[in-house]
């Protein structure tokens, strides 16, 4: 049995309404941990978010029996297979191909002590080592942005991405008419006491190394919504929307066998490992039309 704790978080900020979407679901040997920032510039970006989540958390449970064959292969094809049902639901919809729902992804798989990610877009993970005992190492992703790709290049410095025009737009996310760069991280193995953290720029943006610096600190339980407070200050009355979600990672210890798991209890175990259908991918948006109200939206991702 796995030893952790998670919490998690979604505010709707200075907007109108909140397009992010985050969850996390859990096996006795796998955890799920999954953030979506629909974007704003095109028309429902809500609904772009809530098809990422439930494409991977629907997945995850036909697959996780209760642990994954191939974490790393997961997500790259699951993350693919979200794009491609947010595709299909804006051609049943009739939307043009410039107005599309599109949105940033991030997914986290924890099996076996290690962690396993992947990413379109600007959506982040935060992986924090050592805390504890001394200044934090830190592994992050990089952002699908042009603007990180500027400072990449050399035409920008950090600070100057910071304020940059162009920093809300990415050149990678699910849905659209252009086929998703999707990152898969090497699998990283965990130590006793690690931080990890997916949030979206509504989150990271407005707080820089804050996030960092104050993320181990104390339990997620408290470390996350004291961190919303601040991004939500600092951003002010035009604030996105922010969505965190944290786990705290412990070592397994053989003289116990129980999970430590905040606001819910433990997921059940997985049942089917089906491939998902044509049919299961139809109901599944018949479902969020049903849902998710259709309104066109104002805000950059």
């Amino acid at each position: 049995m796995m030893n952790y704790t998670i919490a998690q978080e979604s505010r709707i900020g200075g907007r109108r309404i909140n397009q992010d979407r985050v969850t996390w679901l859990a096996t006795e040997d796998a955890v799920l941990m999954v953030v979506a920032d629909g974007m704003g510039g095109h028309l429902q970006g809500e609904v772009a978010a809530q098809i990422a989540i439930d494409t991977l958390t629907e997945r995850f449970r036909r697959e996780a029996k209760t642990r994954l064959a191939d974490p790393a292969g997961f997500l790259a094809a699951t993350l693919l297979q979200a794009h491609e049902t947010i595709v299909r639901y804006a051609t049943d919809c009739r939307i043009l191909p410039h107005a599309a729902p599109r949105t940033t992804c991030i997914a986290c798989v924890v099996q076996d002590g290690l962690a396993s990610w992947a990413h379109a877009g600007d959506s982040r993970l935060y992986l924090i080592h050592g805390h504890a005992e001394g200044p934090p190492r830190v592994a992050q992703t990089r952002d699908h942005s042009i603007v990180q790709r500027m400072v990449d290049q050399g035409d920008l410095s950090d600070a100057e991405a910071a304020t940059h025009p162009l920093r809300n737009r990415v050149f990678s996310c699910l849905g659209g008419d252009v086929k998703p760069h999707i990152e898969v991280s090497p699998a990283v193995k965990l130590q006793n006491g690690d931080l990890i953290a997916l949030c979206t720029d509504g989150a990271w943006s407005p707080l820089g190394e804050t996030l960092v610096t104050e993320l181990g600190r104390a339990s997620p339980n408290t470390t996350v919504p004291h961190l919303l407070n601040a991004a939500e200050l600092a951003a002010g009355p035009e604030a996105d929307n922010l969505t965190l979600i944290a786990m705290r990672w412990e070592a397994p210890d053989p003289g116990k066998d129980t999970d430590t798991i905040d606001r819910r209890p433990a997921a059940q175990k997985m049942k089917s490992d089906a491939p998902v259908s044509d049919e299961d991918i139809e109901l599944a948006i018949a479902a969020i039309r049903r849902r998710v109200p259709h309104t066109p939206n104002g805000a950059s991702s």
